[in-house]
């Protein structure tokens, strides 16, 4: 279990994160949680890709997602689904604040 916290939050260039977990699990190479915080306008990063699948849920303001050359917009209680190896990333496009979580995975033997 793990409370609802801002004890360990980094700010940084685009906003701040909280590293929630970095584990492996009984079924998992690893499970790693955190949660950012987009300033108005922000990205973390430009569009890239990875191996690890993850979900994004966002708990408070508004994000465009960008995936393999499209964009949605995307408010709290939204889920966004990153499968592995497609292009994306997500930008704060409201005037507030955006925070999520994000929750990635990876599979033995990847």
């Amino acid at each position: 279990m793990y409370e609802w916290t801002t004890t360990d939050t980094k700010p940084n260039d685009w906003g701040a994160v909280r590293q929630v977990m970095r584990t492996p699990t009984p079924t998992l190479d690893e499970l790693e949680i955190h949660i950012s915080t987009l300033a108005p306008g922000k990205s973390p990063h430009a569009p890239h890709q990875h191996e690890h699948e993850e979900l994004l849920i966002v708990k408070e303001g508004t994000l465009e997602t960008f995936q393999s050359g499209a964009t949605r917009r995307v408010g709290p209680g939204g889920i966004i689904f990153q499968a592995s190896n497609e292009l994306h990333n997500v930008t704060n496009i409201g005037t507030m604040p955006a925070t999520y979580f994000v929750i990635g995975w990876t599979i033995p033997g990847r």
